[in-house]
């Protein structure tokens, strides 16, 4: 028993002894529980986006034999077709509809560390697993104390610039959005921490004597537009031109409603002319219609100041009813032309004389409409009504 003991506890020693261990176990041991987990992570993560790939091609593969296609053509536009094609949805929302694309573009991406050559992570905030806008914010609190500390020192000297002791001239220019804020910086994070960065910058700047930090914070600046506009609220207000041969001002934009695209041109000292496709006020016979037209220059007392000049098209008209037959001909409907023009017309009405843009935006006349006429389903006549089954 005696013997046994010891050649036991002579193994555990010759384990233990730092002489017999290999530098590279050595190193490994040595890695906090922090990056085991992160390496253990990034393993699964890659095994997972193989697996996704493979079903992906497979599905692909699939879709190409139910749409009698090669796979060959089938690239992602094709793919999207189908798929709007096999699972017809009216959802506003394109986050809502199906969708067949690659895990790549899907998935939510795994953020890697960067290490140097001893396998130590770059940065001193990677456990933050947001460095690059932890930093930021630190870097921010640093140039505040500086400026502060700046201020106090200087508030009294004649030998200062009193530029430099006056906050830092932000107008024209607004803050970068987040999307381009993580573009910036190559690194995604929430929208809290977002707020807390314009917070912190914000505060920066509102400091007397922040004009000497005016090069660190025009780099999160960005030009202001008079309306960024989005998916959801439509095009945004367009520029005011001037033309060169009339030497009157104008605005024009492009918008549509349902199926049907309409570039307005809105030209100021007018007489109150309508010309949409060729037509007159007076050729459109619903009351309705007109009543649509004229609206924004109701709701903006501009009755008679402005010329509008407009053409349509139809969305629609060139695409397939399936991704392996002959393109439809369709034409805008007549009910979604006026309300078309006048979206357009708004916005004109509101680049041109911009006192009556609150009125228009109260009204709703500058919100794009985001409905979209339901397209007919397989073997039935519409996109709701089905055969009537008659026993004789």
């Amino acid at each position: 028993m005696l013997r046994i003991a010891l050649t036991r506890s002579s193994r555990a020693m010759s384990i233990a002894s730092p002489s017999s261990v290999p530098d590279n176990e050595a190193s490994v041991r040595k890695i906090g529980k922090a990056l085991e987990t992160y390496l253990k992570n990034s393993q699964q993560h890659v095994a997972m986006m193989e697996k996704h790939r493979a079903e992906f091609e497979t599905g692909r593969r699939h879709l190409a034999k139910m749409m009698s296609l090669d796979i060959h053509e089938l690239d992602q536009e094709a793919i999207d077709r189908a798929i709007q094609y096999l699972f017809p949805s009216g959802l506003t929302d394109p986050k809502a509809r199906p969708v067949m694309r690659p895990p790549d573009e899907v998935l939510p991406k795994f953020q890697r560390f960067t290490f140097d050559e001893e396998g130590k992570p770059e940065g001193t905030r990677f456990f933050t697993l947001n460095p690059k806008i932890y930093g930021l914010m630190s870097e921010i609190g640093v140039k505040t104390q500086s400026v502060m500390k700046f201020y106090d020192e200087h508030v009294g000297s004649r030998s200062v610039n009193k530029n430099d002791l006056e906050p830092a001239n932000l107008s024209g220019s607004q803050w970068i959005t987040a999307d381009k804020m993580k573009k910036k910086l190559s690194e995604k994070f929430s929208n809290e921490l977002y707020a807390q960065v314009i917070i912190a910058f914000e505060h920066l700047a509102s400091l007397p004597g922040s004009a000497i930090e005016q090069k660190f914070l025009s780099e999160f600046r960005e030009p202001m537009t008079a309306s960024t506009g989005s998916k959801l609220f439509g095009p945004a207000i367009p520029e005011v031109q001037i033309c060169a041969e009339t030497n009157r001002r104008f605005a024009e934009v492009t918008t549509h409603c349902k199926d049907t695209r309409a570039t307005v041109r809105v030209i100021d000292a007018g007489k109150g002319k309508y010309d949409i496709d060729g037509l007159q006020l007076h050729d459109f016979r619903h009351l309705q219609a007109r009543e649509i037209l004229l609206a924004p220059m109701i709701i903006s007392q501009t009755l008679g100041r402005f010329d509008v000049k407009a053409t349509t098209s139809c969305i629609s008209n060139s695409l397939p009813e399936a991704p392996n037959r002959e393109p439809l001909k369709r034409s805008g409907g007549m009910s979604a032309l006026p309300r078309a023009v006048r979206h357009g017309t708004a916005l004109c009405v509101a680049a041109l004389n911009p006192e009556s843009t609150e009125p228009l935006r109260l009204s709703g006349l500058l919100t794009l409409d985001p409905r979209k006429n339901e397209r007919s389903k397989v073997n039935q006549p519409g996109a709701r009504a089905k055969w009537i089954w008659k026993r004789r």
